[in-house]
């Protein structure tokens, strides 16, 4: 499998709030890539071509090495024209609660979505931190 392939099999599984279609493709730019600034190094087209407005400046060999990955707005993105940015979560700037969609705080250990701390205390998966039975 590409190393494309496994990276949109992993922004499936981890980021689902992204809507990456079936049939999507990564694209390489092949433009130097640094983590604070400059060209995107890769970007997503759909089945039928067109931008999904998504993107990342890491590798998508590096993002396929890093243990936890995060989608961002793509801070040099125009207001008109907004862009998101697939990274590791220093760089991605502040994401949004998938409950609230306030800026998240906070990033879950086991399924790696971004939560706010209001909505974090109430997420929990069976077997991590709160027991799933009440004790007795």
């Amino acid at each position: 499998m590409r190393v494309s392939e496994r990276l949109v099999a992993r922004l499936r599984e981890e980021l689902p709030e992204l809507n990456i279609p079936e049939g999507a493709t990564l694209h390489r730019t092949y433009a130097e890539a640094t983590s604070d600034k400059g060209s995107l190094s890769w970007f997503a087209l759909g089945p039928d071509g067109i931008d999904l407005r998504l993107g990342s400046r890491v590798p998508m060999g590096r993002l396929l090495r890093e243990p936890v990955i995060a989608a961002g707005r793509e801070p040099h993105s125009p207001d008109c024209d907004p862009h998101t940015e697939v990274g590791i979560p220093a760089d991605v700037g502040p994401a949004s609660c998938v409950r609230c969609a306030s800026a998240a705080e906070t990033t879950c250990r086991v399924c790696r979505r971004p939560f706010c701390s209001a909505c974090f205390t109430d997420h929990h998966h069976e077997g991590y931190g709160t027991p799933a039975e009440p004790d007795r």
